[in-house]
């Protein structure tokens, strides 16, 4: 442990060998991560839900299997949170016909603010999947 002085003089104990240095990080993957916060800032749960999901797809393509063409499905394989989020990215971005089971149309009648603020539960999830994926070190 080596100690070094802060600004104002406190020291601050920290090892020889600082693991955050060692993080090996997407510069794609990072750019939309700051509109991932952002938009997590403003409330716009749907955008949130969309970047997590490609924040996630850029770090694997990056990082774990330099393959940018393949689908993202096949990039997840199968893990089921990483499958669940692609469902709900592709349910935003795809529309259904009416009647179709949604997780997103989960109030009638049109209630498309009532809608939206449910969005959040499932924002504030693929918010911590995206940052549990990127900074925790595991495969995706």
């Amino acid at each position: 442990m080596t100690q070094q002085r802060g600004r104002h003089g406190s020291g601050v104990q920290r090892s020889a060998r600082q693991p955050f240095a060692l993080l090996h990080l997407s510069s794609h993957g990072l750019l939309l991560q700051v509109d991932a916060r952002r938009a997590f800032l403003a409330g716009a749960w749907a955008s949130v839900i969309v970047m997590a999901q490609a924040v996630i797809e850029a770090t694997l393509r990056d990082l774990h299997f330099k393959d940018y063409d393949a689908k993202a499905k096949a990039l997840f394989f199968g893990q089921e949170d990483l499958e669940r989020l692609r469902t709900l990215r592709n349910q935003l971005l795809h529309p259904s016909e009416p009647g179709t089971p949604s997780d997103i149309w989960v109030l009638p009648d049109g209630d498309y603010e009532g809608c939206h603020a449910e969005l959040e539960v499932h924002a504030r999830w693929a918010y911590e999947l995206m940052l549990e994926a990127v900074y925790s070190g595991r495969e995706g």
